[in-house]
């Protein structure tokens, strides 16, 4: 029996001896960690010795002790805005049928009008309009007499943008289109929708042709419905770059005027071949309204609510330098309500 202890004892001692020998060095100090063959020993005391004691298995350990934990990054939800999306819900002309512009001029007629037929209900918070160029002035335009002031006048359609603000207005004419009279008084027969200022900027359309883009773009503070009916839309402009004299929208000319002048008193040599009205049930108008300009900043600039129909000249009759003798006809104004959701 005795034998057979001592036998076992010299088993455990050679067993003892090679894993020491395996482990690469004596267990000298507690927590010591060896790896022999992806086998972990740590180094613990027992019973007053050190020794190497098998460590157990651990999905989270590798050989070398390095950890194997995964780590779990959050997946990230990344949510794309929908980029806006225009729909236009009434447009008076089409690209194809812009023909001429309409003036804008801050020291004579700085509002516009125009006449619009609402057949079946529609919102919009985007109004557009499409801006062909504009006329620079000198200092000097102010002073001199009429007949010299195109020396120090230059139409042109290339520019730097500026800023300035449209107030809007639209009016619910009560007695629908029959309202629609060459002169226009808003105080009656018609009742206020809206009315805001608008920061705009002017800016040019490149290139200034009749399939440009629409460039003068007023978003509105909140959505507007209208129902079926007729309505006026007024735009009121205001700007602080006192070299620029007017602003020139571009329009339809639709009539047949052949003698030239505001006044009509002008005969011209001048033949063209009519353009038909492409939106009949509107029409565009000046607005009337009391200012006072001198090409200084202390200028003052009044709107109204009177109108009175406005002209554009017949593009194939036109003179330079002779504004006031060229052929004018009625129109409409290029617009377009557009709802952006």
């Amino acid at each position: 029996m005795l034998g057979r202890i001592a036998a076992l004892c010299l088993v455990i001692s050679c067993i003892s001896a090679l894993s020491a020998t395996a482990l690469s060095g004596p267990c000298t100090r507690v927590g010591q960690v060896r790896t022999v063959k992806s086998v972990r020993y740590e180094c613990k005391k027992t019973s007053g010795r050190l020794r190497w004691v098998k460590m157990a298995t651990s999905s989270s350990a590798t050989a070398g002790g390095a950890s194997t934990t995964a780590t779990t990054t959050p997946a990230t939800t990344t949510t794309t805005k929908p980029a806006p999306t225009d729909t236009v819900v009434l447009r008076t002309l089409t690209n194809q049928k812009r023909n001429t512009t309409f003036q804008i001029a801050l020291q004579e007629f700085p509002e516009i009008a125009q006449g619009i037929v609402v057949d079946a209900p529609i919102t919009f918070n985007v109004l557009l309009a499409s801006l062909y160029g504009l006329n620079t002035v000198q200092p000097e335009f102010f002073r001199v007499p009429f007949n010299q002031k195109s020396l120090y006048e230059k139409a042109t359609t290339t520019f730097e943008p500026f800023d300035a603000t449209v107030t809007v207005s639209v009016w619910r004419a009560a007695a629908g289109a029959g309202s629609f009279t060459d002169s226009l008084d808003l105080t009656s027969g018609f009742t206020s929708v809206h009315q805001e200022a608008v920061p705009v900027i002017i800016k040019q359309n490149p290139p200034p042709n009749m399939m440009a883009p629409m460039s003068i773009e007023m978003k509105l503070s909140k959505s507007i419905d209208l129902a079926a009916g007729a309505y006026v839309i007024v735009l009121g402009f205001e700007w602080k770059n006192y070299g620029v004299l007017t602003i020139r929208l571009w329009g339809q000319e639709s009539g047949t005027n052949t003698v030239g002048g505001k006044g009509g008193g002008a005969v011209k040599n001048c033949t063209y071949t009519p353009t038909p009205d492409a939106y009949p049930s509107g029409k565009a108008w000046a607005g009337l309204g009391v200012r006072r300009w001198n090409g200084e900043p202390d200028s003052s600039i009044g709107f109204g609510p009177r109108f009175s129909l406005a002209t554009a000249k017949v593009t194939a009759c036109i003179v330079v330098g002779e504004w006031g003798n060229d052929i004018f006809n009625p129109g409409d104004l290029d617009i377009a309500l557009v709802y952006r959701g």
